[in-house]
């Protein structure tokens, strides 16, 4: 009894581990990898920044803690100060974060002025804004604590009647405009002229609308009634939570969590003059989309405990080369971007402060001092400060020419970091353009591929190719002749001599429907010339087809990662497919007086299939020779064959079921509502015995525990 119970303990274990380790996240120091299917994944990699000190009270030789350390800021000579505003002073550091002073904000006739629960603090020009929250006022005092104004809400037509100032954050580009975020206000940014009139709102995200929300407002309007109305909730878009101005004065904003089910879209903007995000990701393929459209967070939502933890990014800060460093509060992590949306790196953690240099509790704020960066932790009164590495140094010098277009000058550098980390995508696509730039055309692709590159693959293809058809055009053009005409004689000689290729009546049936789908599918019905065993066969084939396609297909043409992909679900979306249409357009037909049987239904289906299943061989033949705009003509090419293969299915089951086209349209419509629900079933089966194996799994645990 003893061996047996000890035996299920350690299956209990090893599954607790299997299960705690495919529910992996980003660590101290990690990066994404785009793979070909278009996923983003968090993989580990060699420190850019670490964490070198934690300032405190007691660091500094302070009395008191740093208490409501809710943000801090930097000035152009390195200073560093800190808005403790639960005791409303402000802590100032040197450029070596040792103690230079603190002091009090005074009024004129020297009383303290108080500032508790304020959230913002913003130096410029030898003056430093307070963002006093709760008391809705913005604080400007010199370096010394001496109050010099109050900025109040302002006063304007511009302002809604409802509108509840309560400032958070400051900025001023180098033109004197000054903007402001209120706690809460969807508005967007308010913004100040250089001699202080408000001039309005800047910049606010907007709501995204589907269709279905466009077809429910016009609906909505044509029905609307007073007491529908009182009834009707508004949706608002998300408000700013942090801005930052970078060395062009371009506008970088971000917004907080927005979904409690996914780490949402848009976290992070670029807003031009006139208020439009103009920051956008380009994709490996070339194709652009709006950062508004893009997560620069995880794909998958971090659970702790069996919860969902959904990112909330709360501060953004950029350096002087226009690198863009996010602040995530719910896991404590920072992100790093250039002004493409690559992501250069992620570092931090907030999970085990007590275990390690550079974890967190509650992070507040970040900013960035020169190569350092500089995070608040509210509830340990600390300031941590991240050193870039050596590799970071050389990451950041390397994108920097890049995006600059300076690729032979980076291109030492990405061989350096390829040296420190052979799985560096951005080292391979720098280097991919370096090879484009010289003209080294071979060397080029296999960068290319090595870091994902299609756009740039793609050039140097099109350069590869041309040259390889124009060196061999003589034997290509005889080989190409000589080819046709071996077949044009073979055909002429067989029709002459009688010679007959394929002897077997059923596989001309089948190989005649695409040509002749009425007479074929007649023969079928009436005559039974259908083939259960050729049906399989042309399914088999189209499964196999699908596997080479997402396998074997050209690198211009393959959407698949090799590491990930699983045959089992190109099983089920061609073979499980097949039967599961065969079976449900049986049942649902003998209901509605077909003639059919279900071995004619999966034979004509089967049939139907020929023209797909060419075209899915063509394809992967072609794709080694397309360059990626013949992937366009291609997609546009297997719309075609998709139109004609509903065509020819739809005179199958029409000839096997002897219906007309509108009762064929009406029970094809109910077969597939049926397949849906027979799809559901099965999944809802599957989450149960899921819900059983894992109580099973903890009253294992618990036996073992006990």
């Amino acid at each position: 009894m003893k061996r047996l119970v000890s035996v299920i303990a350690v299956i209990a274990i090893v599954f607790a581990l299997c299960f705690s380790v495919s529910a992996s996240e980003p660590t101290s120091s990690f990066v994404h990898e785009e793979t070909a299917n278009g996923t983003v994944t968090a993989q580990l990699s060699r420190e850019m920044y670490s964490a070198v000190r934690v300032i405190t009270a007691n660091s500094l030789g302070l009395e008191k803690s740093l208490t409501g350390l809710s943000d801090l800021c930097c000035d152009e000579d390195g200073l560093t100060y800190l808005l403790c505003s639960d005791r409303s002073i402000i802590v100032v550091l040197n450029k070596d974060y040792t103690l230079n002073k603190t002091f009090s904000v005074v009024d004129e006739g020297g009383n303290a002025v108080y500032f508790e629960g304020a959230q913002g603090i913003y130096v410029d020009q030898g003056k430093l804004y307070i963002c006093d929250t709760r008391q809705a006022r913005i604080l400007v005092c010199d370096l010394d604590g001496k109050l010099l104004e109050t900025l109040n809400k302002p006063e304007s037509s511009l302002i809604p009647e409802e509108f509840y100032y309560q400032p958070c954050k400051i900025t001023k580009n180098n033109r004197g405009y000054t903007y402001i975020l209120s706690l809460g206000c969807y508005y967007g940014a308010l913004a100040y002229s250089p001699e202080g009139e408000f001039l309005g709102f800047y910049g606010a995200n907007t709501v995204k609308a589907s269709a279905l929300d466009t077809i429910s407002y016009l609906w909505d309007r044509l029905t609307q009634t007073d007491a529908k109305k009182s009834l009707t909730v508004k949706k608002l878009p998300y408000s700013f939570v942090d801005l930052c101005l970078d060395s062009k004065g371009y506008m970088i904003t971000c917004t907080g969590s927005v979904d409690d089910d996914t780490n949402g879209t848009g976290q992070l903007r670029k807003l031009s003059p006139g208020g439009d995000d103009i920051l956008y990701k380009t994709s490996f393929d070339g194709s652009s989309v709006s950062a508004s459209s893009y997560n620069f967070v995880e794909e998958k939502i971090i659970k702790r405990f069996g919860v969902n933890k959904p990112q909330n990014v709360i501060a953004v800060d950029v350096d002087e080369d226009g690198f863009i460093y996010a602040l995530d509060s719910r896991h404590a992590l920072i992100y790093v971007y250039d002004d493409e949306c690559n992501m250069i790196c992620g570092f931090g953690g907030g999970e085990d402060y007590l275990q390690r240099l550079g974890g967190f509790d509650s992070v507040t704020s970040l900013k960035v001092n020169g190569t350092d960066v500089l995070v608040t932790d509210y509830d340990n009164f600390a300031l941590t400060v991240f050193e870039r590495t050596d590799y970071g140094n050389l990451i950041t010098k390397a994108q920097s020419l890049y995006l600059k277009g300076e690729y032979d000058e980076a291109a030492p550098l990405w061989e350096q970091v390829l040296a420190l980390n052979s799985n560096s995508q951005l080292a391979y696509r720098g280097l991919a353009m370096a090879s484009i730039n010289n003209k080294e055309y071979t060397k080029a692709l296999k960068y290319a591929k090595a870091g994902l590159d299609y756009s740039v693959y793609d050039m140097a293809w099109k350069v590869v190719r041309n040259k390889y058809i124009s060196d061999n055009f003589v034997w290509l053009f005889g080989l190409i002749v000589l080819v046709v005409g071996g077949l044009i004689v073979l055909s002429v000689y067989a029709k002459r001599k009688g010679f007959v290729l394929l002897k077997s009546e059923k596989v001309k049936i089948a190989l005649s429907t695409p040509v002749h789908p009425f007479n074929a599918f007649d023969d079928i019905r009436y005559k039974n010339k259908g083939s259960i065993l050729v049906a399989c066969v042309i399914v088999f084939l189209y499964y196999l087809g699908k596997v080479f396609e997402a396998t074997g297909s050209g690198f211009l043409f393959t959407r698949s990662d090799p590491t990930t992909y699983n045959t089992v679900y190109t099983i089920i979306g061609t073979i499980g497919l097949v039967v599961l249409w065969s079976v449900c357009n049986w049942l649902i037909c003998s209901l509605f007086s077909g003639k059919g049987k279900l071995s004619d239904v999966f034979i004509v289906t089967a049939y139907s299939l020929i023209p797909l299943t060419v075209y899915t061989y063509v394809r992967v033949i072609l794709s080694h020779v397309l360059s990626i705009s013949g992937l366009s003509i291609m997609d546009g090419i297997y719309t075609v064959v998709l139109l004609f293969t509903f065509f020819i299915l739809s005179i199958a089951i029409m000839t096997a079921h002897e219906y007309d086209f509108f009762k064929f349209l009406s029970t094809s419509i109910v077969t597939v509502l049926f397949m849906i629900l027979v799809v559901f079933v099965i999944f809802l089966v599957g989450v149960l015995l899921q819900q059983v194996g894992e109580f099973i799994l903890s009253l294992l645990q618990e036996i073992f525990y006990r």
